[in-house]
């Protein structure tokens, strides 16, 4: 039976405030109960939606959550935007600056990470709202320190540097079940990718 509570968005795309209603309500299922225990059926309920509603709009519970929990990251600043301090350290401490301790969504979608691999919708969800814009801003980091000088154009570390700034956030919440704190990824970029990316001697056996 066609869900009546859409109106006439039955037909067409969803307004914006229908769609921020229905991905607030998924955040909210996946903090109160975790990822692996929500449904589509959950959601509607919750959304006096139907199922058809939001496969027709995300097309995975996966898809969903991503998009639900990366745009509460971003309505709080902590996805990268217009980061330019004037240096290479204070830049990437800045970054790392954005994550935050101790926020429910956000420890949400490191723990649903596990279930989502298998999930192609998700994963694609995951690498264009979360991972490419800081990826980009990485790459944009090290453009500037190059055309300051900082940084050797040749430094085979320049490629690498996503791989360091991700590996924290990977090893603590795969080996330790905890979030990587903006403390431990500052000591990350001042005992590892700062030296390797400033070494003169790297760029030049490069």
């Amino acid at each position: 039976m066609p869900d009546q509570t859409e109106g006439s968005s039955r037909r067409g795309r969803l307004t914006p405030e229908r769609e921020r209603e229905l991905l607030e309500a998924t955040l909210q299922l996946v903090v109160e109960v975790g990822y692996d225990r929500v449904t589509m059926a959950d959601v509607a309920r919750r959304t006096k939606s139907s199922t058809a509603t939001l496969y027709r709009q995300w097309g995975s519970k996966g898809k969903l959550a991503v998009t639900a929990l990366t745009m509460h990251m971003a309505e709080r600043g902590y996805l990268p935007s217009g980061i330019d301090t004037g240096t290479l350290r204070g830049d990437l401490l800045a970054l790392a600056g954005q994550g935050r301790e101790n926020d429910p969504a956000t420890e949400s979608l490191f723990s649903i990470y596990h279930s989502i691999l298998a999930d192609e919708e998700a994963m694609a969800a995951l690498r264009e709202l979360v991972l490419d814009p800081i990826v980009a801003e990485l790459r944009a980091i090290a453009r500037r320190a190059v055309e300051r000088g900082e940084i050797d154009a040749g430094n085979p570390a320049i490629g690498l540097i996503e791989h360091v700034f991700f590996g924290p956030l990977l090893t603590e919440r795969f080996f330790q079940d905890r979030a990587a704190t903006p403390a431990l990824l500052g000591n990350v970029i001042d005992a590892v990718l700062l030296p390797a990316l400033t070494s003169r001697q790297a760029a030049a056996t490069g």
